[in-house]
């Protein structure tokens, strides 16, 4: 790992490794225009910053490349130092000749997540907006790309700060409370505190609800198939997978564990998750075990599907206990429609397909969509995906509703200003004002070299 000191010029191949049509090699630091002066040949002079130039890469007098070269000045660049992205052809043997003429010219290697560390220290980025740059690299849908870019750009930041304000705010009324200590002072300014004590409450309260849906965008909107023993749930799932992934039987009770996979459907992640059939008055262990995880599975999901063969099945009765008791978002659907002998008239219209012959699956699909506009609906909203943030933001929380309970009861105003010093330091530790060497190490440890 990097020294956090350190300021040396840094240099690292930024693309992925491997041949390609192209390859951009990054170099930053002190040195960096000196390195360039020697080794780059420009068609044209007079080379200023923001610019891209065409040029020529020499290794003293032999030529290596033809290549273009984009140059950022001090501060107005990613690291906040002096920058040149050097775009060569792909060529492995280029690449790595070009890299070396650098090091050898007085650069050295940078290491994994170096660049964003010194676009962090240089204060280009707090460090929440670093975490989130790491999410929007690891993204894999709409949602969590959008919920990574809004971050990275800085909207969760602004938040925490004003946040931190407001708790020095309180604290210099404390320390006011301290130096003024007769109590017709007090008792004018405690409603204002009390009143700015909620407001800051509540909005830590919101991000903390937040928490839960942001998963949701990471990880996928969950969906469990569930219904009674052999009603197709498992063709089902293999039809939306479009791959035979679990296992078909007539025999009832094939599934008595759950199988969950990922599907993508208009840029949104869904995992799928294929469950035991739950059967009444079974003494049998494993199916009483298989019958438990769906239950988990129901509770964890955001979305049901409840598949049913039985024209007769009692929705209200369904939807009373799914809806209503675990609080989901439901689709009712009647499968093996293709053997129905009489027309339905349903009150609760519930979508009729044939999972064996593929036959209203784009019905299904349709559906499936429509409630899923309620997530991207939020995708713009303020969102916190990520752990760390979410704990550091329960321990403030924790902190706030100490002074809240404890104010009532005349607790000693030294005391309150400590606790408001914990809590705020909560906060510091998300966007990085204060913060340790190990959880720095750790966060820029998971970024590639070049980056």
């Amino acid at each position: 790992m990097f020294n956090i000191d350190n300021n040396d010029t840094i240099t690292a191949i930024a693309t992925p490794p491997g041949v390609g049509a192209i390859a951009v090699i990054r170099i930053s630091g002190p040195l960096s225009f000196n390195i360039i002066d020697i080794i780059f040949k420009p068609k044209i002079k007079n080379i200023k910053s923001r610019r891209i130039y065409l040029g020529y890469i020499y290794s003293k007098n032999t030529l290596l490349d033809k290549v273009l070269i984009n140059i950022f000045k001090y501060p107005n660049s990613y690291t906040g130092e002096d920058i040149i992205e050097i775009s060569c052809h792909g060529s492995i043997y280029i690449q790595n000749k070009i890299l070396d003429l650098i090091i050898n010219n007085g650069a050295r290697l940078a290491t994994r997540g170096e660049f964003t560390f010194r676009a962090f220290k240089n204060g280009k980025l707090d460090l929440y907006q670093v975490e989130s740059l790491l999410e929007l690299f690891d993204s894999e849908n709409e949602l969590d790309h959008n919920l990574a870019l809004n971050n990275f750009r800085g909207e969760v930041s602004r938040i925490i700060k004003t946040l931190r304000k407001k708790i020095l705010n309180l604290n210099t009324i404390i320390e006011f409370w301290i130096d003024f200590s007769e109590e017709d002072i007090k008792k004018k300014n405690i409603l204002y505190f009390k009143k700015l004590l909620v407001n800051i409450i509540n909005h830590i309260k919101d991000l903390i609800t937040s928490f839960k849906l942001g998963l949701v965008f990471k990880q996928g909107i969950a969906i469990a198939i569930i219904g009674k023993p052999n009603v197709g749930k498992s063709t089902l799932f293999n039809v939306l997978l479009k791959y035979d992934r679990s296992i078909v039987s007539n025999k009832s009770g094939t599934t008595i564990n759950y199988i969950e996979e990922n599907i993508y459907i208009d840029g949104i992640k869904y995992r799928l998750i294929d469950n035991a059939g739950i059967k009444k008055n079974t003494l049998n262990k494993l199916e009483l075990k298989g019958i438990k995880k769906t239950i988990e599975n129901i509770k964890k999901s955001e979305i049901i599907m409840y598949l049913t063969n039985n024209i007769n099945t009692k929705y209200r009765h369904i939807q009373r206990y799914y809806k209503d008791l675990f609080k989901k978002e439901i689709i009712f659907i009647i499968n093996k429609c293709d053997l129905l002998k009489t027309k339905l008239k349903i009150q609760d219209s519930p979508i009729l397909i044939s999972a064996k012959y593929g036959i209203g699956i784009k019905d299904l699909l349709n559906k499936l969509k429509s409630i899923s506009e309620r997530f991207r609906k939020n995708n713009n909203k303020t969102i916190i995906p990520n752990r760390r943030h979410y704990e550091e933001l329960k321990k403030a929380l924790f902190k706030l509703n100490q002074i809240k309970d404890n104010i009532k009861i005349g607790i000693e105003p030294e005391i309150l200003s400590l606790i408001l010093k914990e809590a705020n330091y909560s906060l510091e530790k998300i966007i990085g004002t204060i913060t340790n060497e190990e959880i720095l190490f750790h966060i820029f440890d998971s970024f590639c070299i070049g980056k």
